[in-house]
């Protein structure tokens, strides 16, 4: 087994109820996260043979603290790197650990392959978290990770879908983000749509993403939603 794959199967194995509620708490159910088998680690990692380069840049653990693991796969389900997330939500910020960057890897991508073959068709959000509530409706959804699509997924892009619906958040970087990509990619897929997200009124400000939507709905409203605008798109 490939040391990448070892620190993945500890890091599921590490998952506590704690983490767990907090998972269910921004989206996440079950299924998903043995679907995308996602773990934890706080700072102990097992025995990793071959990680030399990824035990000096983690600081032989010390640099993961309380931190979610979710496995970055190709789009054969190969896991080629994995993002670390702070466990508590105040703590903002991930980082990223690619093994090989010869290929797109993206946490989500193995999963939404066979569909978004199926349609040609994909949804683009930002965040890892964003992805949750909207997989459970339309599971052609991939994160980019930022607010920007890589050059390496923009070619793959070309290649296999014929149409992208932009569900980046309503902030500054992702208006941005959203606007850039469709002035200069517009040309290269047959439908683009960038209809943008209701904002609703959260906690003290207002909605941005579609994990915070979701909060704010809950499951069965957050579907109608999409649904909605899927059909409004001709889907």
């Amino acid at each position: 087994m490939r040391w990448i794959d070892t620190l993945v199967e500890f890091a599921q194995s590490k998952l506590t109820d704690r983490e767990l509620e907090i998972l269910w708490g921004r989206g996440v159910s079950d299924e998903q996260i043995r679907e995308y088998k996602l773990g934890y680690v706080n700072a102990r990692l097992p025995p990793l043979e071959g990680a030399e380069a990824f035990l000096d840049w983690c600081w032989q653990g010390r640099k993961l603290e309380d931190m979610f693991v979710l496995p970055m796969t190709n789009s054969l389900g190969q896991v080629k790197g994995v993002q670390f997330r702070h466990v508590e939500r105040h703590k903002k910020g991930y980082t990223d650990y690619l093994v090989d960057k010869e290929e797109p890897a993206l946490f989500g991508l193995a999963q939404a392959m066979p569909h978004v073959w199926q349609t040609q068709w994909v949804v683009l959000v930002e965040g890892a978290f964003d992805l949750f509530p909207v997989q459970r409706v339309l599971p052609n959804v991939i994160p980019t990770m930022t607010a920007s699509v890589s050059l390496g997924l923009l070619r793959f892009l070309r290649r296999n879908v014929r149409e992208i619906w932009l569900m980046y958040d309503t902030d500054k970087s992702g208006y941005e983000g959203a606007r850039a990509f469709v002035a200069e990619n517009g040309q290269h897929f047959k439908y683009l749509h960038n209809p943008g997200l209701p904002r609703l009124k959260y906690e003290q400000r207002l909605t941005k993403d579609p994990a915070e939507l979701w909060e704010v709905l809950g499951d069965e409203r957050f579907g109608v939603y999409l649904r909605n605008q899927a059909t409004r798109l001709g889907r």
